[in-house]
């Protein structure tokens, strides 16, 4: 397992909820943009950082902290938008029923670490070629 897929999966249960193609596009819908928050706000609880979100969805981790602080604003007033709150409750919900490991979301922060890794074996990879071909 790792990380895009699990993100592909949470989007695929928002997308699916909220009856929209794609929740990771440039346009900004309403639709796209409440999916979209729903799931960043899911994988942040979890530990993930909006570096990494904004690499995964190519947008700039500014957005993901104006998602994070309307979520808490949201939490902090529930009547302040109703549908959000159980949006979120229904897909993180619909996550844990559908993921084969019930602690998945407590593995994504170690699947980031993972990737970041696998990133820097890489990058080193190539410097090692790079130093190689100067010899």
């Amino acid at each position: 397992m790792n990380l895009e897929r699990e993100i592909t999966k949470l989007n695929a249960i928002v997308e699916e909820v909220l009856d929209v193609t794609d929740i990771n596009v440039k346009e900004k819908t309403a639709q796209q943009v409440l999916g979209r928050m729903v799931v960043c706000n899911i994988l942040m609880d979890n530990g993930l950082t909006p570096a990494v979100l904004a690499k995964y969805y190519v947008k700039h981790r500014t957005n993901f902290y104006h998602y994070r602080r309307k979520h808490n604003d949201y939490i902090e007033f529930p009547n302040m938008y109703p549908e959000y709150l159980e949006l979120y409750a229904k897909v993180e919900n619909d996550y844990l029923v559908r993921a084969k490991d019930t602690a998945m979301l407590s593995k994504l922060q170690r699947l980031e670490v993972v990737d970041e890794i696998n990133k820097t074996i890489d990058d080193l990879k190539e410097r090692k070629l790079e130093v190689l071909q100067t010899i």
